[in-house]
């Protein structure tokens, strides 16, 4: 506790010796002095709480010194005591006592009743000056309770009845603050029996002690609903609540569910569109694809080799296509993953090179590839993506370029710790790109001009695919082009040795694959042309097999034979695939595998076909080799 501070004044040295004597203890600080003049300097620098005063002493007698105390706010706090050797007649204490002194201490001084009468004074002083300080406090509070943009106001605990409540009650609700003393505050609720106030109330739990927030609709000017945060303590049987304006808030909040929800249906329709087109498109596709491949089988032509190839070239620009407009789709919702795999890059380039080679040749372009020696046999990179991203900026390249060159180009740019720095670029001779274009040919479906796409064809989404993918691999697809000259695609990656080679794939017709004598399968296809393919499979891998149209043919079918495997569509009419393979597994307990074929590849779909009971999936339009390698695993297990 801080020491109390007390002035010793009095005209004779000795008398002020005596005192400090008396008085000298460790929660008492003193300043003593013999003139008037110096004791007003220290009582207005120090926080005086009692002052020892002599009554005669020349030039400023004690009772004028008190009232000159008495006439300063700063002074007038101080307790006096008069310290005298005046008789002690009744005119003198009067005197005393008026111009401000609390009590008086007579010579000689006994120091009993000199240390007595200070304690009794000391105690005094640090109650009133507890007060004084409490006062404040309160007129602190008052002042920012009146000023607060909050409403804030106590109410009875037990009935809810408003006691006080301050002035922002007009802004916030326009209610008169005057009128609602007494009033429920229940009433001045939209919905009260359904209200968090009235929860508190009746289960009291603002008995814990913790602030309780609640959220409840007031009724506002011409009786509008208006949201406030209630902010509730209890204390001594009342409850202090500061109620807060979040109009705004939840204005917001729900702005943001109507914008989630929408986003939501949005979603829905893209998904069930994209998944529609994919089915619509596929379909007929992989009808198409299959036919070439079942006339590549077959004994042709030269010119007719050369139609068929022309054909299968079509089809697997369309198929590219489609998914280029899927990937885009799931890379924005972020369904999309980079899955790094020991590839090598060479055989990656040559394979492009290889494979574009025929276009290069017709327009006459010399097409080549480069690659360091110092690149490790094997490196650990998603090599599908790899090779999706370098087939669009070949085939770009060839696309753009009526005369010269284009160069694939894969470098080696140096080593840090134990990743590699590999650079892929493709170069080439053709028109280029203005430089005010260029910003735009990585953005969706944004081409250079807006004649490109009817000159050239395409999507306009191969660059922005091939950018994003990149950005997946943590680096940047960069262009440098100059309009008329030709442009160069760039990018670079930091890749791992995976010290394993990679062997080129070799292609296997579908008449040389193992056979399956003996298999019984059901196909259940509503496309003829599709059921068709699927059969002429099929029955070269020497498989009974049995044809349906639809879900309900096929679980028919499965109640009168036995099948060592079911290939379904999930998509037909009457009964799709889905439902079929439900009914299956849940109503007759069957137990024979079942593989999805679809024409959607959305994870959503698959993920359908699986919890409907299927055991895999297989998307059109698929390789002839990818069906057998299914059907073969699934023909040696059961659920």
């Amino acid at each position: 506790m801080e020491n109390t501070k007390i002035l010793l004044l009095d005209d004779r040295e000795e008398n002020l010796i005596s005192l400090k004597a008396i008085l000298n203890r460790d929660d008492i600080t003193i300043f003593a002095t013999t003139s008037p003049n110096e004791a007003l300097r220290i009582v207005w620098e120090n926080e005086i709480a009692v002052a020892l005063v002599d009554v005669q002493m020349p030039g400023m007698d004690g009772f004028e010194f008190a009232e000159t105390l008495a006439s300063n706010p700063k002074t007038r706090e101080i307790l006096i005591v008069f310290v005298t050797a005046i008789s002690k007649e009744t005119t003198f204490a009067v005197r005393g006592l008026k111009t401000g002194a609390i009590d008086y201490l007579y010579k000689p001084l006994d120091p009993y009743i000199t240390n007595a009468k200070v304690d009794s004074l000391i105690r005094l002083a640090r109650s009133q000056r507890e007060i004084r300080e409490k006062n404040r406090l309160l007129e602190n509070y008052a002042t920012i309770v009146t000023n607060s943009p909050d409403i804030i106001c106590t109410v009875q605990a037990d009935s809810g009845r408003i006691l006080s409540i301050n002035p922002s009650v007009k802004t916030i609700l326009n209610l008169d603050p005057e009128k609602l003393i007494n009033i429920s505050m229940l009433d001045l609720l939209v919905e009260p029996m359904r209200s968090g106030l009235q929860s508190v109330l009746i289960n009291q739990t603002y008995l814990s002690g913790d602030t309780i927030v609640v959220e409840d609709q007031f009724f506002g000017k011409f009786r509008q609903p208006v949201w406030l945060e209630l902010r509730i303590m209890y204390k001594n049987r009342l409850l202090f609540i500061n109620l807060h304006d979040i109009e705004k808030r939840k204005a917001h909040e729900l702005a943001l569910v109507e914008a989630r929800s929408l986003a939501d249906k949005s979603r829905k329709v893209k998904e069930a569109f994209l998944a529609n087109m994919s089915h619509e498109i596929r379909t007929p596709l992989n009808g198409i694809i299959g036919i070439g491949n079942l006339l590549e089988a077959t004994d042709l032509d030269s010119q007719q080799r050369e139609l068929l190839e022309m054909l299968l070239h079509s089809s697997g620009s369309l198929l590219n296509i489609l998914n280029d407009i899927l990937d885009i789709s799931k890379i924005d919702e972020g369904k999309f993953s980079i899955l790094p795999t020991p590839t090598n890059l060479s055989v990656v380039g040559k394979g492009i090179v290889d494979l574009m080679r025929f276009k290069a040749d017709e327009k006459r372009l010399q097409l080549s590839l480069s690659v360091d020696k110092e690149i490790p046999d094997s490196m650990l990179i998603d090599g599908m993506r790899l090779n999706q991203i370098l087939m669009n900026l070949v085939g770009n390249a060839l696309k753009f370029t009526h005369a010269g060159y284009v160069k694939l180009k894969i470098q080696h740019m140096g080593v840090s710790g134990d990743l590699h720095e590999v650079r892929f670029s493709v170069e080439d001779s053709g028109i280029g790109i203005s430089e005010d274009r260029i910003s735009a040919i990585f953005s969706a479906y944004g081409q250079a001009t807006l004649e490109t796409s009817h000159n050239y064809g395409g999507t306009g989404l191969g660059l922005t695919i091939s950018q994003k993918l990149v950005l997946l691999m943590d680096s940047e697809l960069k262009v440098a082009s100059q309009f008329q000259k030709g442009s160069e695609f760039y990018f670079t990656v930091m890749l791992k040795d995976a010290n394993q080679k990679q062997e080129k794939k070799s292609i296997v017709s579908f008449k040389s694959l193992t056979p399956y004598f003996g298999k019984k399968v059901l196909v259940a296809e509503d496309n003829h042309i599709n059921s068709l393919l699927i059969n002429k499979y099929l029955t070269t891998w020497l498989i009974d097999t049995t044809l349906v149209v639809n879900g309900k043919e096929a679980v028919d079918a499965v109640q009168n034979e036995e099948f060592d495997l079911i290939i379904m569509d999930t998509r037909m009419p009457e009964m799709d695939g889905f439902q079929a393979a439900s009914f299956l597994r849940k109503e007759l307990k069957v137990s024979t595998p079942i593989l999805s074929l679809s024409a959607t590849v959305l994870e959503e779909d698959l993920r359908q076909a699986i919890e409907s009971g299927m055991n895999d999936t297989l998307s059109k339009p698929f390789e002839p080799v990818k069906l057998h390698e299914k059907i073969g695993k699934l023909l040696s297990i059961s659920v």
